[in-house]
């Protein structure tokens, strides 16, 4: 009984992901010796930890690539939220691409390098920050407009056109953007 335990153990934690999420913007290295970065994740989106480097972590990001985009990784299949960018010239190399039916974008992977940092095992702490940031900073002058109130296309445009009038970080700013994004009318499944 203990050898069938130990097993299912091993077995549980063999296919286990290592799954973790950053509350801040983090520099993409395609090699592990790179010294400048080709990319950036956006914070609320989870990664996966393949392996761990002196000074780096291996990581595996999923998402969706917009043929017209194709250096850019979305949250979903159809709307402009990012999970990470590249610069336009990058040569990425996407795994376990499954090409898009019906004007949908193909869904990807991308295995690529980050600096080691403590990770966050799940985004609930960082979207009630970044609530407390919107709704702290974001009603002074005026209501806040609610969540829910526009696209998630329009999110990014709608914010930075006051986030300079606020008391919100630049550091913080993706994080609230990506918080307003997923709590948007036309979002589901992150509330």
């Amino acid at each position: 009984m203990r050898l069938f335990l130990f097993m299912c153990f091993f077995c549980i934690d063999l296919f286990a992901k290592n799954i973790a999420y950053s509350p801040e913007v983090l520099s993409l290295y395609l090699n592990k010796d790179d010294k400048k970065a080709t990319g950036r994740l956006l914070p609320t989106n989870a990664f996966n930890i393949l392996q761990s480097d002196k000074d780096k972590y291996l990581i595996e990001v999923e998402g969706f690539v917009n043929p017209k985009t194709p250096f850019v990784l979305y949250f979903n299949d159809s709307q402009r939220v990012m999970v990470a960018a590249f610069s336009k010239n990058t040569k990425l190399d996407f795994k376990n691409k499954i090409d898009g039916k019906n004007g949908k974008w193909d869904k990807a992977s991308i295995e690529v390098w980050v600096d080691k940092k403590d990770f966050e095992k799940n985004n609930k702490d960082m979207f009630v920050r970044a609530k407390t940031l919107y709704s702290e900073n974001c009603g002074i002058c005026h209501s806040a407009h609610k969540e829910s109130e526009f696209g998630a296309n329009a999110w990014p445009a709608t914010f930075r056109s006051m986030a300079d009038r606020t008391g919100i970080d630049k550091k913080d700013r993706w994080l609230v953007i990506e918080y307003l994004q997923k709590h948007s009318k036309d979002i589901k499944g992150t509330k």
